[in-house]
């Protein structure tokens, strides 16, 4: 059943008396948190306890629970189990406040309860910062459903104050009264943390890190130590993302993952063209002008590493070398044909290295990949190696073997993965981060049992 804004109708009883699902899936090109406010008879949250959101995840008897997060968001009711005093619970939806954007740039919002659902999209609104979407209430004995799809000025703090709640300093930000501790359920305390170091150290980052540790916590990832490595195409085509800040851009969606992961709070980073060199790590210190400062800034880069060229073996091997110690056998021989020469590579894997620790490697280029035979050896030989590659494919085409990492045979186990976006400013930040873990939590699980890592959780 299609709802319409301003639409009231009664719930019926035997669906309120049993568990209730409320579902709401987001499309944006930014992030956007979804909250349950649990209101007395005033419309006041008079017990913040009963606020769940993505840092309160239940109310203090579980009779609201959010059992899944943005873009998909999933709340679980116990209507019936709800304390007298709790006349109301209002959904609402708030972008984070690190985006410039308003909700006239939303893609599309479905609010759903059972059989009844509510479309919205961009061009039901101006420039709210926040909607408060629907709500079930009491009357006369009943539980019913109210459509508001009102636009708010405010984002999720000033949604808090209207509803009588208090907001707490980023820097203080308390943990819920009615948290289990940490033995109980540790994907919260590392999520958490995660956000506090960058309260702390990199506030203009702060709503990243929240992504990030909702995506790590959905993938299983939140208790997972391991190496980061960053690794950024410096060829010519890339000038204009450079130029445009999208790579800065990058590196500021990658370094909450670097910090989550690896205790030094530091990306191990690389820039490659037809050479390679590695660059100062990625830290807290160095992170706000990093493309245009590091070793020189980029345009020296490009200069140093003879941009008109692209050779992704060069630094492959370099990161190789760098992690396990071990340099990768050249080709055997040239197999010379009637317009070209073709090298032939030895077979079999790398040796196995004294230290298990996971690194994972995260892989920028921009396409133009000729140099296929030698990727594909160098991944198959180092299969063997305690080291995952997610290749990222940003803005351009012609990515070769990196587009066939799934077809490719002969490897120990799969140890790589890839996937391309014509502009990264077209996916949210959630769907990058997702897209980003999809396969190293199996990758992990299998380089475990094959003895290549050792324990990799804390």
């Amino acid at each position: 059943m299609s709802l319409q804004k301003g639409q009231k109708l009664k719930l019926d009883s035997n669906v309120t008396a049993a568990d209730l699902a409320v579902r709401c899936t987001v499309k944006a090109p930014f992030h956007i948190d979804v909250s349950c406010f649990g209101l007395d008879a005033n419309g006041k949250l008079s017990d913040e306890a009963y606020m769940v959101f993505y840092n309160q995840t239940a109310s203090p008897r579980e009779e609201i629970r959010l059992v899944a997060d943005v873009p998909d968001s999933q709340f679980m009711l116990k209507l019936a189990s709800l304390p007298a005093q709790i006349d109301k619970l209002v959904f609402a939806a708030a972008i984070d406040p690190a985006h410039s954007q308003t909700m006239r740039d939303l893609g599309s919002l479905e609010f759903r309860l059972g059989e009844h659902v509510l479309l919205l999209s961009g061009g039901d609104f101006s420039g709210e910062k926040a909607i408060m979407i629907a709500e079930l209430y009491r009357k006369d004995g009943d539980w019913r459903l109210g459509v508001n799809g009102q636009g708010f000025s405010g984002g999720l703090d000033a949604l808090l104050v209207h509803f009588g709640g208090a907001v707490a300093p980023a820097s203080a930000v308390p943990a819920p009264a009615t948290a289990p501790p940490a033995t109980a359920a540790p994907s919260a305390p590392a999520r958490v943390s995660l956000e506090k170091r960058f309260e702390q150290k990199a506030p203009q980052l702060v709503s990243l890190a929240k992504i990030a540790g909702v995506s790590l916590a959905r993938n299983q990832l939140e208790r997972v130590r391991a190496k980061v490595a960053f690794v950024i195409d410096a060829s010519g085509s890339m000038y204009t993302q450079y130029e445009r800040g999208q790579v800065q851009e990058v590196v500021n969606r990658v370094f909450p993952l670097g910090v989550h992961f690896d205790n030094d709070e530091e990306l191990e980073t690389w820039a490659f063209a037809l050479k390679s060199k590695q660059l100062s790590n990625v830290t807290f210190g160095n992170f706000k002008d990093y493309i245009k400062k590091d070793k020189g800034g980029w345009q020296k880069w490009m200069s140093d590493l003879q941009s008109q060229y692209n050779n992704e073996p060069v630094v492959i091997r370099q990161v190789i070398e760098h992690f396990s110690g071990l340099t990768p056998p050249g080709p055997d021989a040239e197999k010379k044909g009637f317009f070209s020469a073709k090298k032939v590579f030895p077979k079999g894997f790398a040796p196995a290295i004294a230290d298990k620790t996971p690194v994972f490697v995260l892989f920028i280029s921009d396409g133009g990949v000729s140099h296929n035979d030698e990727i594909q050896f160098l991944i198959r030989w180092a299969s063997t190696l305690p080291i995952f590659w997610q290749f990222i494919g940003i803005g351009g085409s012609g990515y070769g073997a990196l587009e066939k990492l799934d077809e490719m045979t002969g490897r120990h186990i799969d140890n790589a993965n890839f996937f391309a976006v014509d502009d990264l400013r077209q996916i949210s930040e959630a769907e990058l981060y997702d897209r980003m873990m999809k396969e190293f939590p199996a990758w992990l699980k299998q380089a475990r049992a094959k003895g290549m890592i050792g324990n990799y959780e804390l």
